[in-house]
Formats: C-alpha cells, structure tokens, sequence
C-alpha cells in the first residue's frame, strides 16, 4: 500500500515512531555520547572528559557502548569526511596536497598520503580521478556510483 506512495509510507513510519520516541527515555551512556558528539570535532579526545564533568575512561566507555566506535575513530571519520567533502568541491586544479594537508591537521604532505593511502586504499592522485566516494559508518570507503 504505502510502497507506492511516499507520502502515506512517512506518515506511518512518524505514527509509529512518535509513540516509540515518546515512551523512550535517554540513559547515562546516550546522553554523554550526544554532547560528546557536540564537542567532538573542536575538541581534543583527551580536553572532551573535562569539557563533559566525567572521567575520559567513562566518556570512552559510554561512546563506544552507544555508537560502537571509539572516540579517535569517529573523530577520524568525521575529518575524512570533511576532508573528501572539501576535495569533491573543487577541481583538480585547485588542489595543492600540501596546503589541504596542513588546512586537515596532518604535519606535512606525506602524513596525508600515508592516511589517505590506510583509510581509502589510493593515492591523493588516484583520488582526484575516483572523486565520488561514499564513507559506511563503520569506516569504510567505497565508490560510488555517479
């Protein structure tokens, strides 16, 4: 029925979830893991436990109970994510890898090759010709398909 029309297959889905959301309640772990995904990308992991009034034993524990990622590895996604996002936008011959390195974090260039090279399996080069990657959420880089 609702296969064929997008419109009444929302409506159900909001229905139901609505009645879930409202019976649903936010333990410990949930709530520290939401603000930590607030400070995430501005903070330092080691800053976060501060920041948050908690131990940075407790606030690893919680993220990871709830998302099933460590802390550096959300923080790892969420800059690559940001860094193929930022290279998708502009041409290839607007890309200077040195200055994208520092602009990311990373020491110098090679330290960006080197991470490019573990995270998605190619070379920047080989990336200004792939362009169109999709990052799952646990950390995997695939091509996709444009």
């Amino acid at each position: 029925m609702s296969q064929n029309n997008p419109e009444q297959c929302c409506e159900q889905l909001d229905a139901l979830l609505t009645l879930w959301l409202k019976e649903c309640s936010e333990d410990q772990h949930s709530k520290v893991t939401r603000k930590a995904l607030q400070y995430l990308d501005t903070k330092s992991i080691s800053k976060l436990g501060d920041q948050l009034y908690c131990s940075q034993r407790t606030l690893e524990r919680s993220f990871q109970r709830v998302t099933g990622l460590t802390l550096k590895q959300c923080q790892s996604m969420n800059r690559l994510e940001t860094m193929l996002e930022y290279l998708y936008l502009r041409d290839s011959t607007e890309l200077d890898w040195a200055e994208i390195a520092f602009r990311f974090g990373f020491s110098d260039q090679p330290h960006l090759i080197l991470y490019l090279k573990k995270e998605l399996g190619f070379t920047p080069k080989t990336y200004e010709k792939e362009r169109g990657l999709t990052i799952d959420a646990y950390g995997g880089v695939s091509a996709s398909s444009n």
